[in-house]
């Protein structure tokens, strides 16, 4: 296939597969020729599913032209993080211990994507155990930045977004427990999705803390996000209303600033992106609002997200750390070595903490629809950045994680290096519709979303 002829979105591979001009296997194939070309500089990739994928496709097209159609994921290539179950292929979860995992049976939400047509291209890199918004691994090699392979991806789904914006794949799955997701969609320049904590199954996928952890989608557009939704959520035998296509009026709807919070510490090239932001979201007819949050602002604990985090943590490897603790990197040896020693007690109490904290969503969206702040407060860093560094990158991250509440980050501008920047929008639990209707307005008042170098 000739490289402009290539569809770049979900929505644009399904109406050309609909319409006769394009097929499951051929798409597969360009695809995974892309793969081959690049992966061994951007490492986006674990293990790739070939004869999988290009049997799968062959079949998808036969179903086609026998008037079967699943709906618009029909025949449409993904990539899958590989921490979440998939029994065709390997499942490593980036560590060395389980570098011959084969599951027995695909995770739940690997089954909705088949059985609405999604097509596995293979399993993305990670940070080992999803345990650091570097996207660096020890084991399987570093994730490199699509638009300066210096610079970090991002993590903890580093694979994900590189092959997103490498444009090696229409979708990748993710998970999100304090920002896997969104940070590398703001580094990697692609537009990433955490749900609202529960509303998709994390069954089958290896956990890192249960309490937040969420699995979500990172795209090329606002558009396919809601796709990938509608094909989880609302499969072809039910008559629920589905969110796509996306309405983009939005005017008067309240986005909310926070005071002392949406632009302390970031970069001057950040805050102007976020800035401008703001003035193209006004420009669209919402209301912008600038409002207080003690619960950001001064009352969200660390020491009781990481108390939880850190525990649940240790409770899911804590044989295998017992066993043979040098089997692990040392980001991860380091967060079990702490999580081994919070007493239960100490555990519970942070629970219950926690708990109690749901009331401040409620609080959040009192005076607005959605709150917008910087994805992450600078730019890439460079691969072999301190850890100290990439932990700094949480702030706009953890308290959303900690209250269970839907975010998404799409880019919103460019570093004079031309790294992206990303833009964070921020609703209440279960209003997915909602940020995306937003996001999907600021992406068409925008030219941020425009690919890749390659």
């Amino acid at each position: 296939m000739e490289a402009d002829s290539i569809p770049k979105t979900i929505a644009q591979a399904s109406q050309q597969m609909q319409s006769g001009l394009l097929t499951s296997r051929t798409l597969v194939k360009h695809y995974l020729e892309g793969i081959q070309k690049f992966n061994p500089t951007l490492n986006a990739f674990i293990t790739v599913l070939e004869q999988q994928a290009l049997e799968a496709a062959t079949q998808l097209d036969v179903e086609r032209s026998n008037g079967q159609e699943r709906g618009l994921m029909h025949g449409i290539p993904i990539a899958i993080k590989d921490n979440i179950d998939t029994a065709e292929g390997k499942t490593t979860v980036g560590s060395q211990l389980f570098c011959d995992r084969i599951p027995l049976s695909d995770s739940v939400i690997i089954q909705k994507l088949k059985a609405a047509g999604a097509v596995i291209l293979g399993k993305t890199n990670l940070s080992e155990f999803a345990a650091d918004l570097s996207g660096n691994n020890l084991f399987y090699g570093h994730t490199c930045n699509v638009w300066n392979h210096n610079h970090s991806s991002g993590g903890s789904s580093s694979g994900s977004a590189t092959a997103i914006a490498a444009h090696l794949c229409l979708a990748g799955i993710g998970t999100d427990t304090g920002g896997s997701i969104r940070v590398p969609a703001s580094w990697s320049g692609v537009v990433g999705l955490r749900p609202t904590h529960g509303l998709l199954s994390n069954e089958g996928i290896f956990p890192r803390t249960p309490s937040f952890d969420t699995v979500g989608f990172l795209t090329n557009c606002v558009e396919d996000i809601a796709i990938l939704l509608d094909a989880v959520l609302f499969p072809m035998s039910t008559n629920l209303k589905q969110l796509y296509p996306l309405p983009s009026n939005i005017n008067g709807l309240k986005l909310g600033i926070i005071s002392n919070y949406t632009f302390r510490g970031i970069e001057p090239e950040v805050a102007k992106a976020i800035y401008n932001a703001i003035s193209i979201l006004k420009q669209l007819g919402a209301e912008i609002l600038t409002i207080n949050s003690s619960f950001l602002v001064e009352e969200f604990d660390k020491a009781t997200y990481s108390t939880i985090a850190l525990y649940e943590f240790h409770q899911v490897l804590q044989a295998e750390y017992a066993t043979n603790p040098n089997i692990f990197g040392a980001k991860v040896q380091n967060d079990l070595s702490r999580g081994v020693k919070i007493p239960h007690h100490s555990y519970k109490k942070a629970k219950d903490k926690w708990e109690k904290c749901f009331l401040q969503r409620q609080k959040l969206f009192q005076q607005v629809d959605i709150l917008v702040t910087p994805t992450t407060p600078i730019v890439a860093p460079l691969i072999d950045t301190e850890a100290k560094t990439y932990q700094l990158n949480r702030q706009f991250m953890l308290p959303f994680s900690f209250l269970g509440l839907p975010a998404i980050s799409l880019p919103c501008g460019r570093s004079s290096q031309g790294l992206p920047i990303g833009l964070q929008l921020v609703g209440n639990s279960y209003t997915e519709a909602l940020i995306l209707r937003v996001a999907f307005a600021f992406q068409l008042a925008s030219t941020f979303s425009e690919g890749s170098l390659l």
